[in-house]
């Protein structure tokens, strides 16, 4: 269970309370404002609700592009992504056909 005494002001009274306590005043999972809490945001960040649905469908598809794109160049650098290239070294070192 997370520490959830740390105190913070209330963005809106300017209240001291804890993260718990002030998780509870605004309908938010305590662990949600302790994440935030840990993730170095403060104020209005650790109780606004992210807005869902609020990109474009173009905004969206650019994004899953950029994702599939960063994705793809990742695995290009594991060592599955490797073998052939290393067979086909071991074969001109053993004399095959170049």
């Amino acid at each position: 269970m997370p520490k959830l005494d740390h105190l913070v002001n209330d963005p809106y009274s300017g209240e001291e309370l804890s993260l718990s306590k002030l998780a509870a005043i605004y309908g938010i999972a305590a662990g949600t404002v302790y994440s935030r809490y840990m993730s170095g945001k403060r104020g209005m960040d650790l109780i606004t609700k992210p807005k869902r649905g609020s990109l474009t469908i173009g905004e969206q598809e650019r994004q899953r592009r950029e994702d599939l794109s960063r994705c793809i160049d990742l695995a290009k650098g594991t060592a599955l992504a490797r073998p052939l290239k290393h067979i086909a070294d071991a074969s001109k070192m053993l004399g095959g056909s170049q």
